[in-house]
């Protein structure tokens, strides 16, 4: 007697399968809301040279973190990269837990690390590339990194960003008036 097989019998796990994979897909993304990454500008700049070795050079920059969201978010680190005129000067990582209201702000500390031949080079180019008045002279700066947060998935807990400035506005801010 032959055995009779089903085609269709034989393609259910199969079915329930794809059918599970979708569903788990579909109802992972909309467990919760997509969620912005901060805004982050750079509010100071210190040398910190007590902390700095024979070659290098560290500074603390304060970060202001902005949170677009409608929800809090529990930040638990900070990886960041300082380029000047599209040199890398300087690279840090902060392991500060903050928690960003909704709509709210925060400054966080970041200690940033520059060897010194970067330094001294990433100087070097910029005045061989500098001519002309010193109100024409500029430090434009490019921030990106990563904001890691304290809930999610490994891998899926971070939120990169990229902000750019001038780096003597941050060093040399406006006086208020008198």
């Amino acid at each position: 007697m032959r055995k009779r097989t089903d085609p269709v019998g034989d393609r259910l796990p199969l079915r329930i399968l794809l059918l599970l994979a979708v569903w788990l897909t579909v109802g992972c993304a909309s467990l919760g809301p997509t969620l912005e990454a901060p805004r982050i500008s750079m509010v100071s700049m210190r040398s910190r040279p007590a902390e700095a070795g024979d070659l290098e050079t560290v500074f603390q920059i304060d970060l202001r973190l902005i949170n677009p969201n409608d929800v809090p978010l529990k930040i638990r680190g900070i990886d960041c990269q300082l380029d000047v005129n599209d040199s890398t000067l300087a690279t840090g990582v902060s392991d500060q837990e903050v928690e960003l209201p909704r709509l709210g702000t925060a400054v966080v500390p970041v200690t940033v690390y520059a060897s010194m031949s970067d330094f001294i080079w990433a100087m070097f180019r910029m005045l061989n590339t500098h001519t002309g008045r010193a109100e024409q002279f500029s430090l434009n700066y490019t921030l990106h990194g990563r904001v890691f947060l304290a809930e999610g998935l490994p891998g899926l807990n971070r939120l990169t960003f990229e902000t750019e400035g001038d780096l003597t506005k941050v060093m040399n801010p406006p006086r208020p008036f008198p």
